[in-house]
């Protein structure tokens, strides 16, 4: 079925069960495109794989895929899933060390049982792949731009359908680890590398008549309690290059914090345990997002913090604040040059569906021995550029 053919036939208007069946049916006869999979591979082997030794670190990044159920050549759709498809099985090709979705993997603006097919279907793609993955929870993937748009009287998603469709998933392997069974803070470790995930949309599901306090699309942040897993995860991190990944970017360029609650403490946690301090971190809230805790950092040996990858901004951006790369990776959704909501940096790109251009993914290359960290990006990314670290 082509793209015109699926819009004609699943989009119609339909009870919402028979367009969730549709869909599902749709997404399992999807398969990787060979001119998409075949460059892909083609990046990897001419530009990422001369540099992969046994204590490198290499790693396959897709962010913001905004998967939708619909047909579109020039916005987000369906194509979300199909990077998903095309880069995971350019990775069991290659045998990466790590795949990562950054968040946002789907739009979130269907009705809840579509995104949640979506979701459902996009895991598994990542369970059925090869390397070890990690799936960040992004600002739309609880659903809230459609209940934002609908003017809805109840939250579409319940409270634990994103957690018992992708977090439960990333946890259940055992190259994922995380602290306890509530965690939000997980880790990945090969050799003198570690990397740690954290979630930019750590917010309370609290419902008020039915309706969610805190709008996730809209809100993003850290809570105390991930805040004391991630000192404890850092003080039992010795003698680790560390790289931190989420969805969101925790800090602007001046330094302030880039997430409505809290980001800029996660800086002064890296700064902190790159200084191998004790001390405190706190703010000047209460409630939900008040902060209060004690941290020690001085038995971490040669650790440090070098680099925290984001993505949710639709562009790429570099910039160092306190010795911290701080990288911003481009959305892997097609964002057509003529689309309202499409950023400059993706009008530059001149993305069009079925082309090179649609697709927007990296290949992160860690490496401790010349301490150097490198991101080859593909499509709509910038093709090299590399960090100390």
């Amino acid at each position: 079925m082509n793209i015109k053919n699926f819009a004609k036939k699943v989009l119609r208007p339909r009870p919402s069960e028979f367009i969730s069946t549709q869909t599902d049916n749709f997404l399992r006869k999807l398969k990787p495109r060979p001119f998409s999979v075949d460059y892909i591979n083609n990046v990897f082997k001419n530009n990422v794989k001369p540099h992969i030794t046994d204590n490198t670190m290499t790693i396959s990044v897709l962010t913001d895929t905004h998967a939708k159920a619909i047909a579109s050549a020039s916005y987000y759709g369906i194509n979300g899933v199909r990077h998903i498809i095309e880069s995971n099985a350019v990775s069991d090709a290659t045998g990466v060390d790590l795949n990562v979705h950054l968040g946002d993997m789907i739009d979130g603006s269907d009705k809840p049982e579509i995104s949640r097919g979506l979701l459902r279907f996009a895991v598994e793609n990542y369970q059925n792949s090869k390397s070890p993955f990690f799936i960040a929870e992004g600002n739309h993937d609880e659903n809230d731009k459609y209940d934002e748009h609908r003017f809805v009287s109840s939250a579409s998603f319940r409270r634990d359908d994103y957690d018992s469709l992708v977090t439960n998933s990333d946890f259940d392997q055992p190259k994922i680890f995380r602290l306890n069974p509530v965690s939000k803070i997980g880790w990945f470790d090969k050799g003198d590398i570690r990397v740690i995930f954290v979630n930019t949309s750590d917010i309370p599901y609290i419902l008020n008549n039915g309706s969610k306090k805190y709008d996730f699309k809209k809100v993003r942040g850290v809570r105390e309690q991930q805040l004391e897993d991630l000192i404890t995860v850092l003080e039992n991190t010795v003698d680790k290059h560390v790289v931190v990944m989420g969805h969101a970017n925790i800090i602007s360029p001046s330094g302030r914090s880039a997430l409505n609650f809290n980001g800029d403490l996660i800086q002064q946690l890296f700064v902190a345990f790159n200084n191998k301090a004790r001390g405190q971190v706190k703010n000047e809230l209460t409630g939900d997002f008040g902060v209060n805790l004690r941290y020690d950092f001085s038995s971490t040996g040669i650790s440090k913090v070098t680099t925290y990858i984001c993505g949710h901004m639709h562009y790429e951006k570099y910039y160092k604040v306190a010795g911290i790369n701080h990288i911003i990776l481009n959305c892997s959704a097609l964002m057509g040059k003529k689309h309202g909501l499409t950023t400059d940096y993706n009008k530059k790109w001149d993305r069009r569906y079925n082309e090179i251009s649609e697709l927007a993914g990296y290949f992160v290359n860690i490496d401790p021995d010349k301490l150097r960290l490198q991101i080859f990006g593909y499509g709509a990314a910038t093709r090299y550029v590399s960090f100390e670290i």
